[in-house]
């Protein structure tokens, strides 16, 4: 009996309960559950506030990556990506035409990057390295007019269209939008029988994986167990054609890395290929670009649009397509067409389809019609700050100031600026370094032996005098206030922190150039006046805080160096 009672027992029915008894078992269960619920997350935070923040995956940020695949992987998979994107916004979008303006403009600037010998006369047939010996000005000047004369147009490059400075230029700009440069020696050619060819990235397939006689070729750079380039695979590809018209199975060509040339900034270890920067932050300038478009077109519809007719069946009101018929019915009869019913019928359909939008104007309201009024928000949103946020963040990537790189000067002041600006400029010192290196001082390497061999008056035998007193003089920029900056230079000159020819290539100049032409001017002009101190007013006060006396004599004695501001012409 007992054991039937245990089995009937699932069976009997519950007891039957009160409305407020079941209101109170139920929030009873939630508020177990959720103190349940909270002691778990604070069981949670307490094990995460023992541990790397960033190395927890709560919720909010369960979409954050927990692996970390190679460089060399995420570029053999995403290059190509990259790539194009960088160029679609190179060749398309405004900001990024800013950049390439602002970047040619502060890192090249009018005269390009310039080769400045800095050659010193001979002592019994040895350099001297002690930087004491008067400069060889004659060798200095037939090494920079050689290296000029290699650098025009015709001379340097294979094609026959570029000079040297729209090499310098588009260097700089490859290295922007596809995180590398390419580019081979071709020994024999041109007049001075050494030329370059300028290589687009994209030959070095990125898609070839393989092995060469005992050695991995990865994206088309084929590498020694210590990851060292020893050749390059190129697709098959001429000048001029379309890239779908090159193949990439079994025609590649393979060329020594002596005579390849390929540079990019290397971020993590063993890193193969480079990263195009201006893919850094793409995504904000393309949706950026969307959102535009979609505000210009919102506001265009609101200027226009001023309300709807709307029928009580849905269907257009009448005459809203007749216009449209009748055109299409005159064109066709002057064009001497005969249009079928069914022809009618179709253009009469087409024809409902279309708005009757016009600027500034209402239609007739059809008898049985109501009208409802269009109200659009735009032009009236301010999407200023949005399209702020959007190219700040960009610009950041590419280590230049919104103020520059949007064009906005609104809220900009001299302490800003001057903090901006010269964080840029450091940054360009930077970019101007890394293309002096892979660019100028590899390819003046190469052919100084040939000009070297045909220029009269060099000797071959200098050859590692001439490589080593090779200086490069990169743009410099103006002073925010040339003023101060003038001051500074004139005091430090005067303390001995610094020399004349120091402060010239500050500027971008070149020493040797001015002090030949002030040796020019004398001849032409004669000698300056000469300079002498301003009498002081009385009882004005010389630059060190004494008051001058009546006989306009300091009570000091006078210094040797006067200031600027204190001299005149006599």
């Amino acid at each position: 009996m007992r054991l039937l009672d245990l089995l009937a027992k699932p069976f009997r029915r519950a007891p039957r309960e009160t409305a407020a008894e079941r209101a109170a078992w139920i929030d009873s269960a939630v508020r177990g559950i959720a103190a349940q619920s909270h002691r778990a997350q604070l069981a949670q935070l307490r094990t995460a506030s023992r541990s790397f923040e960033a190395g927890e995956t709560p919720a909010w940020v369960a979409s954050w990556a927990t692996t970390a695949a190679g460089i060399n992987e995420d570029l053999h998979n995403q290059l190509p990506t990259l790539r194009a994107r960088s160029r679609n916004l190179a060749r398309n979008n405004e900001w990024v035409k800013r950049y390439r303006i602002q970047l040619v403009d502060n890192v090249l600037g009018a005269a390009g990057i310039r080769l400045q010998m800095r050659l010193r006369q001979t002592t019994r047939n040895r350099q001297d390295t002690t930087g004491t010996a008067p400069l060889d000005s004659a060798a200095n000047a037939l090494l920079e007019s050689a290296w000029a004369a290699w650098g025009k147009r015709g001379n340097c490059d294979v094609s026959g269209k570029l000079c040297w400075k729209e090499i310098e230029t588009l260097m700089l700009w490859t290295l922007a939008s596809d995180g590398e440069i390419l580019y081979r020696y071709r020994p024999g050619a041109g007049p001075f029988r050494i030329q370059i060819q300028l290589l687009d990235p994209t030959l070095l397939d990125v898609t070839i994986r393989r092995e060469y006689q005992g050695r991995r070729v990865r994206m088309g750079v084929e590498i020694d167990d210590d990851g060292k380039p020893v050749a390059y695979w190129l697709r098959a590809a001429k000048a001029g054609d379309l890239a779908s018209d090159s193949s990439t199975v079994g025609s590649h060509v393979r060329i020594p890395a002596d005579q390849i040339r390929h540079r990019f900034l290397v971020e993590e270890v063993d890193q193969i290929r480079g990263v195009p920067p201006l893919a850094i932050g793409a995504r904000r300038l393309h949706m950026l670009h969307d959102f535009e478009d979609a505000a210009a077109v919102a506001c265009s519809n609101s200027a226009k649009r001023l309300g709807f007719f709307v029928s009580p069946s849905g269907d257009a009101p009448p005459g809203f397509a007749d216009q449209i018929v009748s055109s299409v019915l005159d064109a066709a009869s002057a064009a001497g067409k005969v249009l079928t019913p069914d022809e009618i019928q179709q253009i009469t359909a087409s024809a409902e389809k279309y708005t009757t939008t016009v600027p500034g104007t209402f239609d007739s309201l059809p008898n049985g019609y109501d009208f409802r009024q269009y109200d659009s928000p735009w032009p009236n949103i301010d999407s200023g700050e949005y399209v702020k946020s959007q190219v700040r963040g960009w610009s950041a990537a590419q280590g230049a100031s919104y103020v520059s790189i949007g064009n906005d000067l609104a809220d900009v002041n001299y302490s800003s600026a001057r903090v901006g600006i010269l964080d840029e400029r450091e940054h360009y010192k930077e970019l101007q370094a890394r293309l002096i290196s892979w660019l100028h001082e590899d390819v003046f390497e190469q052919v100084l032996p040939y000009l070297a061999a045909a220029t009269p008056g060099l000797q071959v035998s200098r050859l590692p005098d001439y490589l080593a007193a090779a200086t490069w003089q990169a743009r410099r920029w103006q002073g925010i206030d040339p003023v101060k900056e003038a001051s500074a230079d004139e005091k430090n000159l005067q303390n001995g922190l610094t020399s004349r020819s120091r402060i010239i290539m500050s500027r971008g100049e070149d020493p040797d150039e001015i002090a030949a032409e002030r040796i020019a001017d004398v001849a032409l002009f004669g000698p300056l006046p000469m300079l002498t101190a301003a009498a002081p007013d009385a009882g004005a006060q010389d630059p060190d805080g004494d008051a001058a006396d009546d006989s306009g004599t300091d009570k000091k004695p006078r210094r040797n160096f006067l200031p600027i501001s204190k001299l005149r012409p006599v």
